[in-house]
């Protein structure tokens, strides 16, 4: 078995409280703009705004979850710089039908004209920075095996970023969502 074909992991409490209040005040002093689906703004399959996260809070979010990662997946996750982590927030609305992670070439195409960041890499970072009981509704859910998680704030989710790890985000019926996104590269151990 490869790294690659591990199922997701998750571990609660991955990052200090402090680390995900000052990526949520960042989120909050910056001005958001739509998130794209394929290069496309398209509400009916997404409904998010994000922020670019500076490098010293991205380096910070990596560190905290470097140790877990290795544990799980034998590999160390190395930021590339290249390319922005993001926080995104969802807030009342689709939430962002079933898809994988793997860049495609359409995305690459369109990010040229639209201005989107191309968030590409081996492996996904997902860390929860809204409390559950925040909003209703925004699990993250895995098509197979079947999996739905709503975790506390400071949570990590960590998945290959390949086409076997078809994922999304349930509908938010109220509140907003807020999660920080990093794709990263993948060195084996």
């Amino acid at each position: 078995m490869t790294w690659k074909t591990r199922l997701p992991l998750l571990v609660e409490s991955a990052v200090p409280r402090s680390l995900c209040g000052a990526l949520m005040e960042h989120a909050k002093n910056q001005n958001a703009r739509p998130r794209t689906y394929q290069g496309v703004i398209d509400e009916s399959l997404r409904k998010s705004e994000y922020v670019e996260v500076p490098t010293r809070l991205e380096e910070a979010v990596i560190s905290h979850c470097a140790a877990h990662v290795r544990g799980h997946f034998e590999i160390r996750p190395r930021r590339i710089p290249t390319q922005p982590a993001v926080v995104y927030r969802y807030g009342p609305g689709v939430g962002f039908v079933a898809h994988h992670d793997e860049v495609t070439d359409i995305e690459r195409e369109r990010a040229r004209t639209n201005g989107q960041p191309v968030v590409g890499g081996e492996l996904t970072l997902v860390v929860w920075l809204s409390r559950p009981d925040s909003y209703s509704g925004g699990e993250l859910f895995f098509e197979n095996p079947a999996q739905e998680i709503k975790p506390p704030c400071g949570s990590l989710a960590a998945f290959p970023a390949t086409r076997d790890h078809v994922h999304g985000v349930r509908p938010i019926t109220r509140g907003e969502r807020v999660t920080f996104v990093a794709r990263t590269a993948a060195e084996l151990l």
